[in-house]
């Protein structure tokens, strides 16, 4: 008989064997979550409600591990010899797909590579250069919107962190150092990439998660082992990891009749008095403390007679907030070309092709509005820009 019809009579019977094994198998993950607590109101809000959280989630862990241990010895030959397992424990991919609203096999298909799930484009900096943004995909998105709202949401802030936060903007960080003679800024390297994978892990672990459904929570909110900028989690993910380097900052700032803020990357102190290498010294420590780097040449020690621009705002007049000068000349002369010249006779003259010019300028006029909401010729210009 031709070898070749041996073994396919072979593979044959091994293929009906395992189907023979395997038939009336019945799929033990359950859809239903009525009964899981998705109410954000119990993370980081007790110790008693933490305790409870806790105790539901190792009893429905404890059930699916019996479960997998279950399935594990239904498992055909075949399967168990081909299948490549995710370096994930089953129960809490069972878990966070009930918790999170997605499908168990889409979750596993993301935690798989989550790679796959983001596109990646350059952002223009304003102090040049550029910065890669890392956009995740619909599917990816709304998990880590869904993350946001049930767990990072509800968990306490220092008051000192301004960046990312609801009802709160670059001006309500630069209003906290109006009046004050002297400003140190200092800015940090690589702010969401030297949060690193294994942090994540420890922070979802603060807020009350087992180690196992933290790495995969983790796991969703990075990308190549670090916080991505573009993830819906990497802001409040970056607040909660600095709340520690927040703390000391904040006494360090009183020990000295200080006022510190951060914004993000950006860090301002300012007072009546900065003693500037002791002051700066201290806080260098404490960012070291915290794993992070000072970025050096972006330091800022600006005394009573200097300029003094807080996340993009004026606060040199000591009484209100403004926009700077610069960017004042700047906007005046690109409203007053397009209402003479026409849009696209202005960006032809500029030499921009950028389709979102229009949008982009507006955002600057409503911004500017939005520091000095009394100013006529902001809202004079964006009604005249509205009716072209």
């Amino acid at each position: 008989m031709n070898i070749n019809i041996v073994i396919l009579i072979i593979v044959l019977g091994l293929w009906l064997l395992y189907k023979l094994f395997s038939s009336g198998r019945k799929d033990d993950y359950n859809r239903n979550t009525s009964s899981y607590n998705r109410n954000a109101d119990n993370y980081d809000k007790g110790e008693e409600k933490k305790k409870n959280h806790r105790k539901f989630i190792f009893s429905f862990l404890q059930r699916e591990k019996n479960k997998t241990e279950v399935k594990a010895k239904r498992q055909g030959f075949l399967t168990r010899i081909f299948s490549t397992p995710l370096p994930f424990d089953d129960a809490a991919i069972t878990w966070c797909a009930n918790f999170l609203i997605v499908e168990k096999k889409t979750l596993i298909e993301i935690l798989k590579d989550t790679s796959d799930h983001y596109t990646h484009f350059k952002l223009g900096k304003r102090s040049g250069g550029y910065r890669t943004i890392s956009a995740p995909n619909k599917t990816l998105l709304n998990i880590q919107r869904v993350i946001y709202k049930r767990i990072l949401l509800s968990v306490n802030l220092n008051p000192a962190s301004m960046g990312f936060r609801q009802n709160i903007s670059v001006a309500h960080n630069a209003k906290a150092h109006l009046g004050n003679k002297q400003i140190l800024k200092v800015d940090i390297v690589d702010f969401f990439g030297s949060i690193k994978k294994q942090r994540i892990i420890e922070t979802f672990g603060k807020i009350g998660y087992p180690s196992n459904i933290s790495e995969v929570l983790a796991e969703l909110c990075t990308l190549e082992g670090k916080l991505p900028q573009g993830a819906a989690t990497s802001p409040t993910l970056s607040n909660i990891v600095a709340h520690e380097m927040d703390v000391k900052l904040v006494s360090i700032a009183q020990k000295n009749n200080l006022t510190y803020t951060r914004y993000a990357d950006d860090l301002t102190f300012s007072g009546e008095n900065i003693f500037f290498e002791l002051i700066f010294s201290e806080i260098n420590n404490i960012v070291r403390e915290g794993k992070f780097i000072i970025q050096r040449k972006k330091t800022r020690f600006l005394t009573e007679k200097r300029r003094k621009i807080v996340t993009g705002i004026s606060v040199s007049s000591g009484k209100k907030l403004m926009i700077p000068k610069a960017k004042k000349r700047e906007i005046r002369k690109n409203v007053h070309y397009i209402l003479t010249k026409g849009l696209a006779e202005h960006q032809r003259f500029i030499g921009s092709t950028d389709p979102s010019y229009m949008k982009r300028l507006m955002g600057y006029l409503n911004f500017w509005l939005m520091v000095e909401p009394d100013n006529e010729y902001v809202k004079k210009s964006i009604t005249a820009l509205k009716k072209i």
